[in-house]
């Protein structure tokens, strides 16, 4: 008995080391063969990972696995080979707010696009295509996301029958073209995974030939019956359980619409549940308030899968192999470490527009002869993806091991190359004054090799701008660029005496720029650049005595440097961001005024103890001449100067100095940096030669506020007070109202 059962168990050595055994290959007699069923739930899947770890502990084998939704995530991962115990420490250190949301997509963005691309109310990057604006195929980007899975199946991807994987596999997608469950059991193991997560509308779907792909929770979301094809003689299925609603959750139509997704979705889950036999193990994890968008408590939700898999540990235990035998079947699905990669050719492939060289020139770590992880092949294709032309950039490795030839996927956005991006900003004071601009950009992109962008603005409000520019680069990294612009500028502006609006005028600008510049990477850009311009203001409300300013003309001289490394324009939580001008006016460019002017602005942010901190200097002054309407200095309004009207500060020099601390009081969508705050601002500013005449000297204020980040763009609700006396109650949302200075720029 003793040489019977040696010889038994070294059997079972050999088949199992040997790789994976297939669907439908002869397995030991001694025990049936088991199949596991991971249903989806979005972030709540992460369930899954505490009912492996069971598994694992209780010596459970697992000869097929079939998931959907996150299920196929944690199931696919699984199949690779990856144990329990690794799967829970890379999923455990997955950045999600990176993954699933835009985190550090703004510090991979070159410089000109991030100047280029700033957009508050939203992140849409509309198309337009045959005379009609058409949307990309998911709101939320999967570059990310495709990357984490790449890293989590490493070469297992390759294995292009899932049959042949440590670890049998299939996973669930629906077909959006037929309404019709798809099994995908073949071709690339990430790309099966993706297109089973694919939530219609959030992230866009896998497209395969004729196939449109998005998630299969719609069809099948516990696929019992597909483990049960696949090999299961015995199915450990695990379910995702969330509390029904509360009459008063669905009071709204789209609280409705959602619940109908989720009771399609429990409805063809617990058909499938029904199906269970007694010889079945039916693990339903019961998940409480974790939502399936709530990836930040993805720690939460592991020990709850594992507490699960606990109460159903007797039936569990009737499954378990002996240790010696568990053993040998894990070193069997056991996958090794991934070495490193070297590369005899790179290719990038996909380009129809975009100028190869120039994504060849985002590079840094893959190149041929060299010597790569996947992990710095990942932070090259993340630079591509970053320069904002693509709708996902993918990578495959073919060849033998000894030459391995990497194949760079850039596949450009399907939606362009015509896009549009729409702004709305609000604002308004306690007295009574509001304030409201629409605004439209249109840009086309790549009109030339060198990657030539034509840009085209319209913004109406308060201030209306009508606006055409040319950006140019002159070499393929587009470091130099050149740079004409057309611009026509409108703006209603209140003059004040002492804090008292004596008159408004309508302030006019006409100019032709043209601007020679050098792009540093993602942080900093120079320019110089010569400018007309046709200036003049017209008397709107005031006494008939006050001046009006007829056309004039005005020639400068202009320079600029910008450094920009902060996390968001809106609200930062991190980084440094500088602004400075100067400009050169003289009757020798041609036109009529004569003056010379300085302006910057500098901003700090930081997190302190976990809470966004912002430091901030600015200042300008006339070094010469006499500065014409359009160009004098403002001072005032929810940004500049909290507690005084925008604008109620006007003359010709200015520095300005403060501090905000804000408190974050609840989260609205953590992924994606949307929060509620509090905040306290404690600022100091003086205006220097005011046009009313007042030396009021240094005035100091104090602001209380609500702002946040939101689906609809950042807000503010700012109680501030100056010690002049002054009090204003002000809000804003949405893309900010010009103040009139550099300090516009804070945000």
């Amino acid at each position: 008995m003793v040489w019977e059962r040696a010889i038994a168990c070294a059997l079972l050595l050999v088949v199992t080391s040997a790789g994976v055994q297939a669907a439908g290959d002869p397995v030991a007699p001694s025990r049936p063969r088991i199949g596991l069923v991971l249903g989806g739930g979005g972030a709540k899947g992460a369930a899954h990972i505490g009912v492996l770890r069971v598994l694992d502990e209780l010596r459970v084998p697992v000869d097929c696995v079939a998931g959907t939704s996150m299920g196929a995530l944690i199931g696919g991962t699984f199949a690779s080979g990856m144990p329990p115990a690794e799967i829970e420490k890379a999923v455990l250190g997955i950045n999600w707010s990176r993954t699933v949301g835009s985190e550090g997509l703004r510090d991979r963005t070159p410089i000109d696009r991030k100047l280029s691309g700033i957009t508050y109310t939203n992140s849409l990057d509309l198309g337009i295509r045959n005379g009609t604006i058409e949307a990309p195929g998911g709101l939320l980007k999967s570059q990310d996301i495709e990357d984490v899975i790449r890293s989590l199946v490493s070469d297992a991807r390759f294995t292009r029958n899932f049959d042949h994987l440590p670890v049998p596999f299939r996973a669930v997608a629906t077909d959006m073209m037929a309404g019709e469950m798809v099994v995908l059991g073949e071709g690339d193991l990430s790309v099966a995974m993706r297109a089973s997560m694919a939530v219609p509308g959030a992230f866009s779907p896998v497209v395969q030939g004729n196939r449109v792909l998005s998630d299969g929770g719609m069809m099948r979301n516990l696929p019992v019956d597909i483990a049960r094809e696949l090999c299961a003689e015995v199915v450990i299925a695990v379910s995702l359980a969330s509390p029904p609603p509360e009459p008063a959750d669905l009071a709204s139509a789209v609280a409705l619409a959602g619940r109908s997704l989720d009771v399609m979705i429990n409805a063809n889950q617990n058909a499938q549940i029904a199906t269970l036999a007694n010889s079945d193990v039916s693990i339903v994890v019961q998940m409480g308030d974790i939502g399936s968008s709530d990836f930040q408590r993805v720690p939460d939700a592991i020990p709850l899968g594992r507490e699960a898999a606990l109460r159903q540990k007797q039936q569990l235990e009737r499954l378990a192999l002996p240790e010696a035998e568990y053993l040998a079947w894990r070193q069997g699905v056991d996958r090794a470490a991934q070495p490193a990669i070297r590369l005899a050719d790179v290719r990038i492939k996909g380009l129809s527009r975009v100028n190869e060289d120039y994504v060849r020139a985002q590079l840094q770590n893959i190149r041929p002869g060299a010597t790569v992880t996947t992990a710095e092949i990942q932070a090259d294709t993340g630079r591509v993806f970053a320069l904002g032309d693509f709708e996902r950039v993918e990578y495959h490795l073919v060849g033998p091991a000894d030459a391995r030839i990497l194949d760079v996927g850039a596949i450009e956005k399907s939606w362009g190359p015509d896009f549009v991006r729409f702004d709305l900003g609000l604002a308004a004071n306690g007295s009574g004054r509001l304030e409201a601009l629409l605004r439209a950009d249109h840009e086309r992109t790549w009109i030339n090799p060198l990657g030539g962008r034509w840009h085209n603005a319209l913004q109406l409000g308060e201030q209306t701008i009508l606006q055409t520019d040319l950006y140019q680069p002159f070499d393929v990294r587009q470091r130099f660029f050149i740079q004409p612009t057309l611009q026509y500028q409108r703006d209603l502006e209140n003059i004040y005496d002492d804090g008292d609006r004596i008159a408004s005028y309508i302030v006019r600008e006409a100019f032709a720029q043209l601007d020679l510049g050098v792009n540093f990477g993602t942080s900093t850009q120079l320019r110089a650049g010569l400018r007309e311009s046709w200036i003049g203001a017209d008397r709107d409300t005031g006494l008939p005595i006050l001046p009006e300013l007829k056309t004039e003309k005005d020639a400068s001289a202009q320079f600029g440097l910008i450094y920009d490394t902060r996390d968001a324009p809106g609200m930062p939580t991190n980084g440094t961001f500088i602004n400075a001008r100067y400009a050169r006016s003289n009757s020798w460019l041609g036109g009529r005024q004569d003056y010379d002017l300085v302006e910057g602005v500098l901003l700090r942010a930081i997190t302190f103890r976990g809470d966004p901190l912002t430091l901030f200097v600015g200042g300008g002054a006339e070094l010469d001449g006499d500065l014409p309407v359009t160009e004098e200095f403002q001072l005032g309004g929810i940004r500049t100067f909290p507690g005084l009207q925008p604008g109620e500060l006007r003359g010709s020099k200015y520095w300005f100095a403060g501090t905000r601390q804000f408190w974050k009081l609840a989260d609205i969508q953590s992924l994606f940096g949307q929060a509620l705050y509090g905040g306290v601002r404690l600022h100091a500013g003086r205006m220097g030669e005011r046009i009313d005449g007042v030396r009021d000297g240094t005035l100091y204020g104090i602001a209380a506020s609500l702002g946040g980040a939101t689906p609809i763009g950042p807000f503010i609700l700012s109680l501030g007070y100056v010690d002049n006396d002054s009090w204003q109650l002000q809000f804003a949302l949405g893309r900010p109202i010009s103040e009139g200075s550099i300090l516009d720029e804070l945000r």
